[in-house]
C-alpha cells in the first residue's frame, strides 16, 4: 500500500482532521477511553523573509475531551496536540501552553447549551527531529502526587493540583522503530521513517499486515493523501519552506542557543568563585587566623 508520510504538517493535518480517526488515535496514545471528542483546529504561521516573505507553519489542535475514568465516572480534559519539524520551538509550545492556561474552556454538553470552566491540560508532541539519540522514542511526563514527609504516593486528586499541572506525551518521530507488540506500535507504525519509494520521502511503502479497524481506517486516509494532487504540491512547498528556514535562520539560532550556553556556565563559574572568596574571607575573620 502506498501512504503519505505524516511527518510533513500537511498529511498529518489531513489525517488528524478526521475526528474519528484523531479519537483513536489520541486513545490509544494516552490510554484512556475517550467517550466524545470536540475540538477546534489551530494553526499558528511563523514568517520570514529572504527575498519573498516565507511562511513556515507548526500545527496544533486544541480538544475537548471527556474520558471515561477506570475507577468510575467521567471527566473533562483539554488535549493539545501539537507537532514540529522545527527543533526551536520551545519558547512558541511554551507561550502557546501559557496561553491556555490562562483561558476558560467551553465544555459541549449534547444540547443546544454548553458550559464554561478550566480544565486540567494533557499535552502531545509529535516532533520531526530527534531530542536525544539515547532518549526512547514514546516518552509520558506522568505526574504523581507524593507525601514529602513520608514519601508515599497519594491517590486522591485535586482539582486545583489537576487543573494548574499536567501530564505529557512526547513522540520523536525519526527515532520510531516500533516491533507491532502492542496497540500503540500498531497505530505508530504510520509514522515510521522507511521504505520510501524515492528520495523525496513523500511516499512510502506500508506492507505490514493488519486486522485493526483503527489503522486499517488510518491507512486508507493515508493512502488519499498519497493520490491527492493538491495536497503533495502543498507537500513540497513545506518541504521548501522547511530548507530555507534552516539555511536562513536555524544555524544562526544555534549558535545563540551555544552563546546562551556559554553564558551560562561563565555565570555558574563566576558564582562558585564568588562563594569560595567569601568562604575564605570568613575564614580569615575568624579569631587565631592571620
Amino acid at each position: 500500500m502506498l501512504i503519505a508520510n505524516p511527518i510533513y504538517d500537511v498529511v498529518f493535518k489531513y489525517l488528524m482532521a478526521n475526528l474519528d480517526l484523531a479519537k483513536g488515535v489520541i486513545s490509544t496514545i494516552i490510554d484512556e477511553d475517550i467517550v466524545t471528542l470536540d475540538f477546534k483546529a489551530q494553526e499558528n504561521v511563523l514568517k520570514f523573509t529572504k527575498g519573498d516573505t516565507k511562511e513556515l507553519t507548526y500545527y496544533h489542535l486544541d480538544f475537548v475531551a471527556k474520558i471515561k475514568l477506570k475507577e468510575g465516572g467521567y471527566k473533562n480534559v483539554l488535549i493539545e496536540l501539537q507537532k514540529t519539524n522545527v527543533p526551536y520551538d520551545i519558547e512558541r509550545f511554551r507561550k502557546y501552553l501559557g496561553a491556555q492556561y490562562q483561558k476558560v474552556d467551553e465544555i459541549p454538553s449534547g444540547t443546544d447549551k454548553s458550559s464554561k470552566e478550566s480544565l486540567p491540560i494533557i499535552t502531545i508532541y509529535f516532533l520531526g527531529f530527534n531530542l536525544s539519540d539515547t532518549l526512547p522514542s514514546v516518552i509520558k511526563v506522568n505526574r504523581q502526587y507524593i507525601d514529602v514527609l513520608s514519601g508515599k504516593e497519594i491517590h486522591e486528586r485535586s482539582e486545583f493540583i489537576e487543573r494548574l499541572t499536567h501530564n505529557s506525551f512526547v513522540i520523536q518521530i525519526p527515532g520510531l522503530h516500533v516491533e507491532l507488540k502492542t496497540r500503540l506500535e500498531l497505530i505508530l507504525s504510520v509514522f515510521q521513517q522507511e521504505h520510501f519509494i524515492d528520495k523525496t520521502r513523500h511516499l512510502k511503502s506500508y506492507d505490514y499486515n493488519t486486522t485493526d479497524d483503527l489503522l486499517i481506517k488510518i491507512l486508507r486516509q493515508l493512502e488519499k493523501a498519497a493520490g491527492d494532487e493538491e495536497l503533495q504540491r502543498q507537500l513540497e512547498l513545506e518541504e521548501m519552506a522547511l530548507s530555507e528556514y534552516e539555511s536562513t535562520f536555524a544555524e544562526f539560532e544555534r549558535r545563540i542557543e551555544e552563546k546562551n550556553k556559554k553564558l551560562e556556565q561563565s555565570a555558574r563559574e563566576l558564582e562558585q568563585k564568588d562563594k569560595y572568596i567569601k568562604e575564605l574571607l570568613e575564614k580569615l575573620e575568624k579569631p587565631g587566623i592571620g
